[in-house]
């Protein structure tokens, strides 16, 4: 299985994983193959890559952390709750909307996926267009904060819920910017910071005014941009003061953001973003921080990277508390790329040999075309 753009996706080639559309419905199902139509369809609604079989790594599968399905619900529920509570008058019952949608079961769900996987790891970048970056961001803080919650430890199934809910909705408050400002592409006025600024209050008051989260899930909606040394927002709240299930709201908060593609920059691939993690422990609770990064993979399956040792392979596997030591299988060495016999190596435990380089997409794709049997020549940048 290998994660393709749909930039580079050609008629021939089989879906691996299962394609959604906005609402959450099936659009290309696994073994389906690619046709034109197909292709332009998935180019049209924005959607940036998909997973396909790979003849080069067949036995190896990208598994997201909670199921296809109920990833696909969750995006959709929040959608709906964003889209209705936009466009209803103040003071309408939004808690029927969350009702008529299941709400609490799609976080049962969601809580009871992930913890009954202790050893998760997060490999899997999950496929969004640029039209439901909001939602999907919500779902993947969800994820997040959960992961957090659970490696961790100490917390309650009734906390583990309230986190889900929470962050579910931390972003409800969004809904009265101006889109205009959401979608800004380049720097915002300090007065458009400034409203967007305001989006915690304003979720806040909306779940409370109309009681439809409880304290708890309801503070992680107000506190979500608050840090430890002061200097977030909306209330400028220090460690002491700022509430353990909204600490970790905050941290997944800022990992799915610099991960992500948004108007004015391309999203931080996850090493880069690891990195700029670990620089946080001042304004994250560093024990939280450091339960999130263990479980999030450097390098995700199906990665193609370049080892210290100069040997060029796929990663197959990543552990929970070895974020930077993959499984890699070796297909090639050297600036040449000669091909060797495949073996795999383990980095864990390994000194000698570290992951130098990842390559990008479209150096995969020009560079070593070897992983793409239906490209036999590659592909240009322009095509």
């Amino acid at each position: 299985m290998r994660r393709i753009p749909v930039w580079a996706l050609k008629p021939g080639m089989i879906v691996e994983k299962p394609v959604y559309d906005l609402k959450g419905r099936l659009l290309l199902n696994r073994g389906l193959e690619l046709k034109q139509d197909y292709i332009h369809h998935l180019k049209r609604m924005e959607i940036p890559f998909i997973y396909v079989q790979d003849h080069f790594i067949p036995d190896v599968k990208v598994e997201d952390v909670i199921l296809d399905q109920t990833r696909a619900r969750a995006v959709n529920a929040v959608q709906t709750i964003l889209e209705e509570a936009r466009r209803q008058p103040p003071g309408s019952n939004l808690g029927l909307v969350l009702e008529q949608k299941q709400f609490g079961e799609i976080v049962d769900e969601i809580v009871d996926q992930l913890t009954d996987n202790p050893e998760l790891m997060v490999n899997m970048a999950d496929i969004r267009s640029s039209d439901t970056y909001t939602f999907a961001h919500s779902v993947n803080v969800a994820v997040l904060a959960l992961t957090t919650a659970i490696a961790r430890g100490g917390f309650s199934r009734k906390q583990l819920n309230q986190i889900g809910s929470g962050s579910l909705l931390h972003d409800l408050g969004k809904i009265k910017i101006p889109l205009e400002i959401l979608n800004k592409k380049g720097p915002l006025t300090r007065e458009e910071f400034a409203r967007v600024q305001e989006h915690p209050e304003d979720g806040y008051d909306i779940v409370s005014r109309q009681g439809i989260l409880d304290t708890n899930s309801s503070g992680i909606i107000l506190q979500h941009h608050e840090r430890n040394d002061g200097n977030g927002y909306p209330q400028h709240l220090q460690e002491g003061e700022i509430s353990s299930l909204a600490k970790m709201v905050a941290i997944a908060d800022v990992y799915d953001a610099l991960t992500s593609d948004r108007p004015y920059r391309k999203g931080f691939p996850p090493h880069r973003a690891l990195e700029l993690m670990e620089t946080m422990g001042d304004i994250f609770d560093n024990d939280m921080l450091q339960a999130l990064l263990c479980h999030i993979a450097a390098y995700p399956v199906g990665t193609f990277a370049e080892l210290s040792s100069g040997e060029v392979g796929i990663v197959v596997k990543n552990r929970a508390g070895f974020p930077r030591h993959p499984k890699v299988r070796i297909f090639f060495t050297g600036k040449d790329l000669q091909k060797v016999d495949p073996h795999e190596i383990d980095l864990v435990g390994r000194e000698d040999k570290t992951v130098k380089k990842v390559f990008s997409e479209k150096e995969v794709i020009n560079l070593i075309p070897h992983v793409f049997p239906l490209l036999k020549k590659g592909l240009g940048r322009g095509e």
